[in-house]
């Protein structure tokens, strides 16, 4: 079996749920968080806001990419 792809990447978490990816060859990071009904549904889990911006969820995109 021959491996194709191998991803590179490094995760560094910020404030609240911010997390970005820097992947291996790309200049840009790609930023991680929640927003909206995913936002509302873990301040009324935890009881606390959850502060920091809105970024795209980690299911958007996977959703995105299998969409794709």
């Amino acid at each position: 079996m021959t491996v194709a792809y191998t991803s590179s990447l490094k995760i560094t978490k910020h404030q609240g749920a911010h997390r970005t990816a820097q992947l291996k060859g790309f200049d840009e990071p790609i930023h991680f968080g929640i927003h909206g009904g995913i936002k509302d549904f873990y301040q009324n889990k935890y009881g606390r806001k959850m502060e920091g911006p809105e970024y795209p969820a980690t299911l958007d995109y996977v959703v995105a990419g299998v969409a794709g």
